[in-house]
């Protein structure tokens, strides 16, 4: 399931940190509107995050194929969530204060590396001794 997944809930508390992280930090030198900014992009990431993780867990891997087709469609499901929330945000919020936007926006997008560097939570074998 998506979310027991530890390496997904790092990533998207880490995202979740950094926005509210780069929002505060903002607020004192670029007033409200530089924090509603770094919050609106990192949430973007945020939300495409969630799209990624969700089209990537559908379905069943039948294969090395079927598992690289499901990674290409969750990667394409993301971007498209990015260009149409980026769209919206830019298009209807005309306060935009582009330094902390651009920083929430590119940190938040480069944490899901992070995923790579969390284990995941080991699944107990049935019948396994538990003692050992």
């Amino acid at each position: 399931m998506l979310v027991r997944s530890k390496p997904v809930r790092t990533v998207l508390r880490w995202q979740l940190i950094v926005t509210v992280a780069i929002a505060l930090a903002a607020w004192p030198f670029a007033g409200a509107g530089g924090a509603v900014s770094a919050a609106l992009a990192g949430s973007i990431n945020l939300i495409a995050g969630v799209a990624f993780f969700a089209i990537a867990s559908l379905g069943r891997l039948g294969s090395a194929g079927a598992t690289v087709e499901r990674a290409l469609r969750a990667e394409a499901g993301k971007v498209l969530v990015i260009i149409a929330a980026l769209w919206t945000v830019l298009s209807t919020f005309k306060g935009i204060v582009f330094v902390p936007f651009f920083a929430a926006f590119a940190l938040t997008a480069l944490l899901p590396a992070v995923a790579l560097l969390v284990r995941d939570d080991p699944v107990p074998r049935p019948g396994a001794d538990k003692t050992a």
